[in-house]
């Protein structure tokens, strides 16, 4: 027989086993190694009693199948607290009898011991298969793996946020709404608003009008101009509420100040037509120059004059978009194990000018993660980064200059760009010059 775990060939008349990786095999020649086969193996061999007693089960296994670590761990969980001796009892009682103390087992093994209720599952039906009490749980559909690890250890209402927006822009509508929700929950301003966007338009989910002007309610109180903003469109329109358009007026004025263009447009737009506010073609006009030039209208009190921004004072200009947000989407990629989209964002914060995103897509290049190889490229993009002093950048060109790798071996060339990192904090660009020296 060939063994299907290392190809070796062994005879199955003598012995069960493969002699040099002693992998146990079944009479169909299958690897006995998930824990219902074992414990199955382990019930034909020395009888169904011998499970009730966890210590000899737990050395038949370290004998039998010593590799198999993992499942021997398992089996000792899942004969805590009796459950082998309690499905014994039961094992010639109806279907529905041995499922109703299988399910009591699984919570024993969930809320005692922390097993994950799918695994608690998987293991009490092994230990039902081996003492004789056949039991079956219907099991919903296993996640993939990028969304188990995504979920995982993320309870920080930013990082929620951070990845709702990373999913929403790849049009991921369902998981988008999943960390917009926690992140909500947890009373985070920005996802309010996109809870309310999600349940207005009905996105990654069930449309609620109610529900959409709850959420842009908590959004506004939370500070977000444009949750005030829809805020003020609900009482205009009097969608899920009475129509009032004093308070709509003040929730577009609110946001205006705040800076929503939608809002400062709408403002301007009121003042113009004389809706929701008396007609002032005046402070309309002061409301379209900030649209145009971007200039601070301040409204003052209703006795007073509006002020006007001081023409000797510059405006200052909005910050230019640096690639960061970018750059922290292709981490959540990389967090999802989805490589060639982490590649993809890396690329665009990199041509924005992002010194650690372009050094980690010139990463991606020279490696083949989620891209071609391309050492040419790689080259460039690390020197891109190098060039605006990221040590880590001026490291990588060290190795690639030492190596030879798409550039001719130069120990000179290597040792500047070594010593360039060490001056920047990179510890073993200084342990690797000390050997070069």
């Amino acid at each position: 027989m060939k063994c299907a775990r290392c190809g070796k060939t062994f005879d199955e008349t003598q012995q069960d086993y493969c002699g040099f990786c002693r992998t146990v095999h079944n009479k169909k020649g299958e690897a006995i190694r998930d824990l219902k086969s074992i414990l199955r193996y382990i019930a034909d061999r020395y009888g169904e009693q011998t499970i009730l007693d966890r210590r000899r089960t737990d050395a038949l296994i370290a004998d039998y199948f010593p590799k198999e670590t993992a499942a021997r761990r398992l089996c000792y969980v899942a004969l805590y607290d009796g459950c082998a001796q309690k499905l014994y009892a039961v094992r010639e009682k109806p279907f529905e009898v041995r499922c109703a103390a299988g399910a009591r087992c699984i919570k024993s093994l969930r809320d005692e011991i922390g097993l994950k209720g799918r695994v608690a599952a998987d293991a009490v039906e092994a230990v039902g298969s081996a003492v004789g009490c056949e039991i079956s749980f219907k099991k919903s559909e296993a996640l993939p793996a990028s969304e188990t690890e995504s979920k995982k250890n993320i309870t920080d209402p930013a990082e929620q946020y951070s990845l709702g927006r990373h999913f929403d822009r790849i049009r991921e509508y369902e998981k988008a709404l999943y960390w917009f929700e926690s992140a909500a929950l947890q009373d985070h301003g920005e996802a309010e608003y996109y809870m309310g966007s999600y349940r207005l338009e009905g996105r990654g989910g069930i449309q609620n009008l109610a529900q959409a002007r709850e959420w842009f309610v908590r959004g506004a109180e939370n500070g977000v101009a444009q949750a005030e903003y829809m805020v003020g469109y609900f009482y205009a329109e009097g969608i899920s509420c009475e129509v009032d358009e004093n308070k709509s007026f003040k929730c577009f004025l609110n946001a205006a100040k705040k800076g929503c263009v939608e809002a400062v447009n709408m403002v301007a737009l009121c003042y113009e037509n004389g809706v929701h506010t008396e007609k002032n073609p005046e402070l309309a006009k002061k409301w379209r120059r900030q649209l145009a030039g971007g200039e601070a209208v301040v409204i003052a009190p209703e006795n007073e004059a509006p002020k006007l921004p001081d023409p000797d004072v510059e405006v200052p200009k909005p910050l230019p978009n640096d690639g960061e947000e970018l750059y922290q989407s292709a981490r959540r990629c990389l967090a999802e194990k989805d490589m060639e989209g982490a590649a993809l964002f890396y690329k665009q914060s990199a041509e924005m000018g992002h010194a650690r995103a372009q050094c980690s897509y010139g990463k991606c290049l020279y490696t083949g993660n989620g891209v071609p190889k391309d050492p040419a490229e790689a080259f460039r993009w690390f020197k891109t980064a190098a060039d605006q002093g990221l040590n880590i950048a001026q490291y990588n060109l060290g190795v690639m200059y030492l190596k030879g790798v798409y550039v001719p071996k130069d120990h000179t060339e290597a040792r500047k760009w070594f010593e360039k990192a060490a001056q920047n904090g990179h510890e073993d660009a200084a342990k690797i010059l000390k050997k070069l020296k």
